[in-house]
């Protein structure tokens, strides 16, 4: 060993403070994209998780307010076109049944659709947040015609009467209004879904042209 030489001077200890430094900045980096997209998922959960209960408990207070105020009523008109009286329904969704099972069946249905929206709204907020208020509609309504099924002794109150025609008149509650208004804001968001769709298939389409030009 000669004098000339310091271990402590040797680049391997001379780099280490860096490399160390080098590495926390790293893993500071990853914990924090890593911590955004559940934040993110956190808001989006609660946010739908609010507005669906939101919408759910104000079609059941407006049903309960109805039955309680229209039921000795009778009809009460506002105009030719409107007016209120409650109608319960018992069938599936029109009043229509399908048999002797209609009413498990729409349980069922509308389980299977409250579930299949609260799996895909995280997804489809990434692409449009406009969606997460959309769906919140869509399953508030489904809630609130659900639990007026489950709990209701006759069946799920309707109280809109709007006439259409002469021999046609739709009777509806504030659930039906709010899924009807949940498809209606969905379908922007739907556009956007068809056009990205469009753009990846044109960039998919471009870039198998340009293998094939050079494979030629």
């Amino acid at each position: 060993m000669t004098g000339d030489h310091d271990p402590v001077r040797s680049t391997p200890f001379r780099r280490l403070p860096r490399m160390r430094l080098d590495s926390l900045r790293a893993s500071l980096r990853a914990s924090l994209r890593a911590s955004r997209v559940p934040n993110l998922f956190d808001t989006v959960r609660a946010r739908f998780i609010g507005i669906t209960a939101a919408v759910a408990a104000v079609d059941l207070l407006s049903k309960d307010v109805a039955v309680r105020s229209l039921g000795s009523a009778g009809v009460v008109p506002f105009s030719d076109r409107f007016s209120l009286f409650v109608v319960f329904n018992t069938g599936s969704v029109g009043g229509v049944h399908v048999g002797p099972y209609t009413w498990q069946l729409n349980v069922l249905v509308t389980l299977m659709a409250v579930g299949l929206i609260a799996s895909v709204v995280q997804a489809m907020a990434t692409i449009d947040s406009r969606a997460t208020r959309a769906l919140g509609f869509v399953a508030g309504g489904a809630v609130g015609n659900l639990l007026s099924m489950l709990f209701g002794p006759e069946g799920v109150a309707d109280f809109l009467a709007i006439r259409l025609t002469t021999e046609t008149t739709i009777v509806a509650n504030v659930a039906d209004l709010a899924l009807w208004a949940g498809a209606a804001m969905l379908a922007p968001v739907a556009l956007r879904l068809l056009r990205m769709a469009r753009a990846e298939r044109a960039e998919r389409a471009t870039c198998a042209t340009m293998v094939r030009v050079k494979l030629s």
